[in-house]
């Protein structure tokens, strides 16, 4: 029930008065990115973040001046991939180089990702990470991992664990090795 005050009351009776103004429209969340150019664009931005986003060395939004922080006193060529602050660019490699922290726009040009100022274009992320590890210059060496991915042997413990539970581990139809393996080391789920 809508409980009405006499000002509510007193307007209704003296007629219409001007009207409610319409609600103003939904819009969408600015962002820094550009619009995809077409849906192989999208595809391949789309994959690229997924196989990043299980990387581990994959930052997402982070500021230049903290991505130079983390990697200042790391080993050269230790790289990072984060998303740019530029409009027209998805990504930015940092890296620690001899001259200390870098970052260099990865460039998504012609179906392909490149460097900015390289004249190699490749058709994965992945690809030209690898072709600068690889190259004669040692660049890149090893990535910046936020979280280590996990072990196997972890990702195999937690689902035997969370099928079975803790208590059912004792009698499981496996090794007494294992199931000390799946008792005593600590878990979360």
């Amino acid at each position: 029930m809508v409980q009405h005050n006499d000002t509510d009351h007193a307007d209704a009776q003296q007629g219409p008065s001007k009207p409610a103004e319409s609600p103003k429209p939904c819009t969408v969340p600015p962002t820094h990115f550009h619009p995809f150019r077409d849906q192989q664009e999208c595809d391949l931005i789309t994959q690229s973040v997924e196989y990043l986003n299980h990387s581990g060395f994959y930052w997402g939004p982070l500021e230049v001046d903290e991505a130079h922080a983390r990697l200042a006193k790391l080993p050269l060529g230790t790289f990072l991939i984060r998303d740019s602050m530029q409009a027209n660019v998805f990504f930015t490699l940092s890296y620690q180089s001899p001259e200390g922290p870098t970052s260099v726009r990865v460039l998504l040009k012609d179906g392909g990702f490149s460097l900015a100022g390289s004249k190699h274009t490749f058709t994965c992320l992945f690809d030209l990470l690898g072709y600068y590890i690889a190259s004669p210059k040692k660049s890149l060496s090893m990535p910046y991992r936020g979280e280590m991915p996990q072990s196997l042997q972890e990702l195999a413990r937690r689902a035997v664990v969370g099928s079975f539970g803790k208590d059912s581990i004792q009698h499981l139809p496996v090794s007494k090795k294992l199931k000390e393996f799946l008792w005593l080391y600590p878990f979360s789920i």
